[in-house]
């Protein structure tokens, strides 16, 4: 969190009063602190390498009061606290950073919307140069993290490498699938991914619960006519039916759906919405898999409405204004974060070999690393 440079950091006068600390800056604003909270966030009593606290806030005494506050020689805050004689000292700039009560909150990045004009603001890389420059491998994770998806080429045509790709970003999950899937056209096929048959843009693995967060998928043969990937911002359709048409957005949002999955192996099941949303309101994730979702089972009175905001956020998703298609051959690889980009692909021949091979990482360990790349910049 960056401190305004505009605010001068001179504390002009402290205010000792029963329940808060009143800071008078030089300026002539003013901070009012909870006593709770600047105990509770005590620079001393907190690790010296992670930095977390020590001390279990429920520990804390609710009538917890300084028993003097004074600013020190160096223009900082020295609290002297009643009950246990502890003493805590504030810089001014992390008081001025963390002053709650003039607005400061955590900023986040905000996803970067797009559709099928996209184009070159694609996140794209050269496999070879992602693994030999750090300056790649960052400015590849930072576009994939706004956008939600990236494409590596030049990837070595072999199978399993996947995993290696997979390795350098993040760590892998395994799930029934295993640790990789080979995805060819067979006979008897468990999963409409494996036969030539177009396959509408989905999430994956909606009936999995926590569903994977990133999935990669490698071409190390695409010999057949047409198979273009298909991919769509579910966030963007999310934002614009937000717009459009609230009262659809608002039931996507607010029902419940169950997804399921069984074959002679594995059976999994999961509930959740087609738009899962943060308690601030904005986008957490999409999960919307047509193919595993069961029969809906909600209120008569609400069965019609739900079916037309179903269908509206299904027709946008194969929409050409957001559907982007991408003609991948072999050595190319992309990525998509499943809990907001779905994917899919056109039909193709019977004729000419294909085979993908597919993988996923969690988004919380790419992000990290990506974090620790970046703490060189």
């Amino acid at each position: 969190m960056n401190v305004d440079s505009t605010k001068p950091l001179t504390i002009r006068e402290l205010t000792n009063e029963e329940k808060e600390l009143t800071i008078h800056w030089a300026n002539g604003e003013v901070s009012r602190l909870l006593h709770f909270w600047l105990r509770d966030n005590c620079p001393q009593l907190r690790h010296s390498t992670t930095d977390h606290r020590t001390v279990e806030t429920s520990s804390i005494p609710t009538d917890v009061r300084p028993a003097s506050a004074v600013v020190n020689a160096d223009g900082d805050v020295e609290l002297t606290w009643a009950h246990d004689g502890h003493r805590s000292m504030f810089t001014a700039r992390w008081l001025r950073a963390n002053d709650y009560s003039s607005g400061a909150r955590y900023v986040h990045d905000s996803p970067k919307l797009w559709d099928a004009s996209i184009g070159r603001a694609l996140p794209e890389a050269s496999y070879p140069l992602l693994t030999a420059d750090s300056n790649v491998r960052l400015t590849f994770l930072d576009g994939f993290i706004a956008y939600g998806v990236g494409v590596l080429r030049d990837v070595p045509c072999v199978a399993g490498t996947v995993l290696e790709v997979a390795g350098l970003l993040g760590e892998v999950r395994s799930t029934s699938w295993g640790t990789v899937f080979d995805v060819v056209s067979m006979e008897d096929a468990n999963s409409l991914a494996y036969t030539n048959l177009p396959l509408v843009t989905h999430t994956d693995e909606g009936y999995r619960d926590p569903a994977p967060t990133v999935q990669l998928q490698h071409f190390l043969r695409a010999d057949a006519t047409g198979g273009a990937s298909t991919l769509v911002d579910g966030f963007k359709i999310a934002e614009d039916m937000r717009t459009n048409v609230p009262e659809q957005f608002a039931l996507l949002a607010n029902t419940m759906l169950d997804f399921h999955f069984a074959d002679d192996t594995a059976e999994h099941s999961a509930r959740g919405p087609i738009i899962d949303l943060n308690p601030d309101a904005s986008i957490r994730a999409i999960r919307y898999s047509n193919h595993s979702v069961l029969p809906f089972l909600l209120p008569p009175e609400q069965m019609g409405a739900f079916y037309a905001a179903y269908l509206t956020f299904a027709t946008m998703r194969e929409n050409d204004t957001y559907q982007l298609h991408l003609e991948m051959g072999a050595g190319d690889l992309y990525i998509v974060d499943n809990h907001r980009v779905l994917h899919g692909r056109t039909g193709f021949s019977s004729g000419g070999a294909r085979h993908l091979q597919s993988c996923y990482i969690e988004r919380d360990e790419l992000v990290s690393r990506r974090t620790v790349l970046g703490r060189t910049r």
